[in-house]
């Protein structure tokens, strides 16, 4: 959820990046706005309920973010394999991709957990470890920004794909296997409980990024009548086995969920890459502006449909509640949520990628082109 989608020359389409896959990035931010929104809809719009039933499966779109980053993770790194010098450049984009923008956000929410303490993780009575969701390390209680639990898995994600990296290209594969077939060995009795500490590197999400990373592996091989056979076995994962066990924050969902959704959408990935490596995905390529500007939109949905939430039940108290005006209210938050992503995207995302490039060329003083890859 957080790569801008910048790939090696040869895979690209269109301006620069497979557009399978950001557009895959934008659909699963949405779904996550989905969610998200139908979580809302009975906190702030009691007794109309306008949203459909199937949002509640929008959580999905998480699982959707973590097999995308296993595969641009592997992609875009192909050829940084087996030196430390790459790996240190890895975390350096990893970090800046990431931190950034999300502190921006958390600054944001400072004053509203001085004044206001009750309106931030209300369940923990606003009980907030600033330093740790500052440093998105994980904490017995939720994160300032709640959907920071995610970031907090993607870091640990970034960190062990750097250790492999200082390997040999050739054990690509073996390592991704080994971490995987580890994961499944210590959720096969359900999630491991404990210190914070110790369930994230535990917890079984790991197995979507590692399937998003055999599938990066692959895609080139796959013809264009296979990837068709191969999306309709995903859809069909999704829809009969998919299942989207509860996630304990950081010690995860156990077995069935990663192995259910993460299988799912890692063969509609394969698919729809594959598909495109073999010619383009066509008009679907121009919602590509999603994926662009996805982690932006999945850092400021939550905090737009708080504040649109509370004008809403500022508003309804003078002009009433209708499902019209509620169907109304959910498309003007709906745009709010998009523009206000598009401008972080734009005045923040944007800038500091910049910025961090030009300090990483000086940093690492790069004397090859492919630190520019990652």
């Amino acid at each position: 959820m957080t790569e801008s989608g910048i790939l090696p020359a040869g895979e690209r389409g269109g301006r620069g990046s497979l557009l399978s896959i950001q557009v895959a990035r934008g659909l699963a931010a949405i779904a996550v706005v989905a969610f998200h929104a139908r979580a809302t809809e009975g906190k702030y719009f009691a007794g109309v309920d306008v949203l459909p039933t199937f949002f509640d499966h929008g959580s999905a779109g998480v699982d959707l973010f973590f097999v995308i980053s296993g595969f641009v993770m592997v992609l875009t790194t192909g050829r940084l394999h087996g030196r430390p010098r790459n790996s240190g450049k890895f975390l350096w984009n990893r970090f800046f991709r990431i931190y950034p923008t999300y502190w921006v956000y958390c600054i944001v929410l400072l004053p509203v957990l001085i004044f206001m303490p009750a309106f931030i993780n209300s369940s923990e009575g606003g009980k907030v470890d600033i330093v740790r969701s500052f440093l998105l390390l994980p904490a017995e209680t939720l994160p300032l920004l709640l959907v920071a639990w995610t970031l907090t898995l993607e870091v640990w994600f970034y960190l062990v794909f750097a250790v492999i990296l200082l390997l040999p290209k050739k054990w690509l594969a073996p390592a991704l296997g080994l971490w995987l077939l580890a994961l499944v060995a210590v959720n096969w009795n359900g999630a491991v409980v404990g210190n914070p500490f110790a369930e994230v590197p535990l917890n079984s999400l790991a197995i979507e990024f590692v399937l998003g990373g055999f599938a990066a592996l692959v895609f080139r091989r796959v013809s264009r009548p296979v990837s068709a056979i191969l999306a309709v076995a995903g859809v069909a994962v999704l829809v009969f086995l998919g299942t989207e066990t509860p996630v304990d924050i950081y010690a995860g969902p156990g077995l069935p969920r990663p192995l259910s959704l993460g299988l799912g959408f890692a063969l509609l990935l394969l698919a729809a890459t594959a598909f495109e490596h073999r010619g383009g995905i066509g008009v679907v390529g121009r919602l590509k502006v999603l994926g662009d500007m996805s982690y932006s939109v999945y850092l400021c949905h939550v905090l737009v449909l708080a504040v649109m939430g509370r004008i809403w039940v500022a508003l309804s108290a003078r002009i009433g509640t209708s499902v019209p005006l509620v169907i109304l209210w959910w498309v003007v938050t709906l745009v709010a949520i998009l523009a206000v992503g598009y401008l972080s995207y734009r005045l923040i995302e944007r800038p500091v990628m910049r910025l961090s490039r030009s300090w990483r060329d000086r940093v690492f003083a790069p004397r090859d082109r492919a630190s520019s890859l990652v």
